[in-house]
This record gives structure tokens, sequence and C-alpha cells, in this order.
């Protein structure tokens, strides 16, 4: 028991050294080559070097969202390959352990960074995207937003609609509003509408508040002398109106698909009801919200197929393993790309567009483990 506990301990040891020195590689050289693309904007702007240093401190979760899968999977190949090629494995086997057992320390921490990345991934990460993607716009120029959105429809709340003109994205406030409320029991028949020229955020009760707004309500017109219509301006004390939406939900309703990375998965799980509610085709949304928890969940299945596979001993060696390890990463990649393309056009289900590469290479993983020798 003493040995095994001295075993663990050293192939744990290995195998965070491994993947940290692995990674520390994969984000010296990202950041290498983007500082070289943009250093003559860097240089052309006269960015200051400390915004140089803040944008690549907000630029390295990204990448480690991004490599942290090939950086385990190189750990694994790297550890369970070093101990095969020095017949360390042999002697294990021969003192009695499994196979299975010699995979328990790569998997439970394979595991505790999977749990780990689910959250980083999904709110750590994009919170980093804010700031790395405002200090583009701001000393860059890139990328900048719409600062205005045209002619919005938003389904409220069932039976409610809103319509607006514009809406100006950088100080949070609406033109041209119509309010339009239906009938519960007939979705074809208009009961109110409150029509407004102005529409603005409300910060201190967290609400909307309408200007100059004037409300129609059009009683049953099967009610004998009735008024078609009913016309009157609201006091301000009535001008409040509670929408399921903030300036910064209709903010990330506008954003671009390439600053998406900026979200977390609660800004996007809002953007993608918001999308819902006013008609508007969720798929994209919708598969880069499951990719969140699925890519976060990509580091364990690299681990169960890495170690088997490098448990072997091969006349290739660790430059072998290597090798693999990239080729293995680029297929992952290209083949995400793929099936993500038609999970975006809505051909394929978005949570099965997400966990299609994890499926796969889990099955892959359970093939490479039945081969093996236990």
């Amino acid at each position: 028991m003493v040995l095994m506990r001295r075993i663990d301990r050293y192939i744990i040891w290995q195998f965070i050294l491994a993947t940290i020195v692995s990674l520390a590689g994969f984000i010296v050289i990202f950041v290498a080559i983007d500082m070289m693309e943009k250093l003559d904007k860097f240089i052309d702007r006269k960015v200051p070097w400390p915004i140089v240093f803040e944008y690549y401190v907000n630029f390295v979760p990204q990448m480690i969202t991004l490599v942290l899968p090939i950086s385990l999977l190189l750990g694994c190949l790297f550890t369970a390959g070093k101990m095969s090629q020095n017949t360390e494995i042999v002697a294990l086997r021969s003192a009695g352990m499994s196979l299975y057992r010699f995979m328990l320390p790569f998997v439970i921490i394979a595991m505790m960074v999977s749990m780990l990345a689910v959250y980083f991934n999904g709110w750590i990460a994009p919170r980093a995207n804010v700031r790395l993607l405002s200090l583009r716009r701001e000393y860059l120029k890139d990328e900048i937003l719409r600062s205005s959105e045209y002619n919005m429809h938003m389904q409220n709340a069932p039976g409610e609609f809103l319509v607006v003109g514009e809406f100006s994205i950088t100080i949070g406030k609406a033109q041209r509003v119509g309010l339009y409320y239906f009938d519960a029991n007939d979705r074809t028949k208009l009961v109110k509408r409150i029509d407004a020229a102005h529409m603005s955020w409300d910060t201190a009760k967290r609400t909307w508040k309408l200007e100059n707004a004037i409300e129609r309500t059009f009683p049953d017109s099967s009610i004998r002398n009735l008024p078609k219509e009913v016309m009157r301006k609201l006091k301000p004390e009535e001008s409040y109106v509670k929408l399921t939406f903030t300036p910064q939900d209709l903010r990330d309703r506008q954003l671009k698909t390439n600053e998406l990375s900026e979200l977390t998965a609660t800004d996007l799980a809002r953007r993608i009801d918001l999308s819902q509610r006013a008609g508007k085709e969720t798929a994209r949304d919708e598969v880069d919200f499951h990719a969140k928890f699925a890519m976060s969940f990509t580091s364990l299945i690299v681990v169960l197929f890495g170690v088997p596979f490098a448990s072997q001993k091969k006349r290739g060696g660790l430059a072998l393993e290597f090798a693999v390890a990239i080729g293995i990463a680029f297929f992952y990649l290209a083949f995400t790309k793929v099936s993500f393309t038609f999970g975006y056009s809505g051909a394929i289900d978005p949570v099965i567009t997400a966990w299609m590469a994890n499926g796969i290479f889990m099955t892959i993983a359970i093939l490479v483990m039945a081969r093996v020798q236990k």
C-alpha cells in the first residue's frame, strides 16, 4: 500500500509537471505569434506598454481554454510513454498493478481539471475576453460594435410584444417604442398598446421608464355603446414598465459572432432566451453554449485515450508520442469545426453537435483500453 502511494505521487508529479511545461510552451508560442502580428499596430497607435502587458494577461485565459486538453494529452503521453520506455510499467504490471489502477492518478487529475474547466471556460475566460475586446476596440480600433440597432421586435411575455425603432447601444436608450398586449384567449386580438417617444433604463429602480407615453386600450367590440378606442397620456409614476431584459441583454444580442467569447454561460443563456422570444434563429448560440461545457470534459477524454496508448512500448519513442498528440489535436479541432458547421445551420441538434467529438473520442478511448493488455 505504501509502495502504491509512492507510485501515485510519482505519477501525479510527473504528469502535472509535463502538463504545465506543455501548457506554458503553447501559451508562449501563441503569445509570440499574436505579438508579431499586432506589433505594428501597437507601435503605430502608440499603445503604452502597460496596456500591451494587460492585453496579453487577458489574452492568456482564451489560449488556456484552447490548448488545455492538448497539454493534458501531451502530459499523459510523455509521462506514460517515458515510464513505458524505461520498462517501469512492465515492473508495475509484474507487481500486480493493472492498467486501470495505473490510470487512476491520471484520471483523478484529469477529472479535477475538467471540473475546474467548467467554471473557467464558462465564466473566468469570458470575463477576461470582455476586457481583451475592450482594449482592442479602444487602442487597436478593431471590431467596433454598431452604435445603434434598428427595428427590433421582441416578445416580452406570452401575449406581450415590444417594438423599438432605434436602440442606442452606447447609452442604452430606445426611441420610437411600442408595447403591444394581446388577449390571452385570442392572440390575434389587440387589447392595449403603449407608444412612447423614448425608453431608458432607471438604474435606481432597475426597470425601464417610458417618456411621453400614450396608452390606447381597445374595449370588446361585441359590447354595445363602448368606444372603439380609449386614449390617455400616462402619468410619470405610471411610465415604468417591467420588461424581462436589461440594457446589457440588448447589448449582448447585438454582439458579432466572433465576439460571443466574451459572454459567460449565464449571459449566453439569456441571449438565447431573448433571441427565441424575438423569433430569431438561435442554433449557433445554443451550440456555443453547450460547447462551453463539452470542451471542459475533453481533458478527461483525451487522458482516457492517451494513457493506454502510451503505456505500450513503441519503437518511435517519445517523438512518436508527440507526433500522435499533435495529430489527434488537429483531427479533433478539424472534426469540431466541421460538426459545428452542421450545428450552426440547424441540421444537427445543438447538444449533439457540442458533444459529438467527445463521444467519438470516448468510443476510441474505450476501444484502445480494450485492446491494451490489462
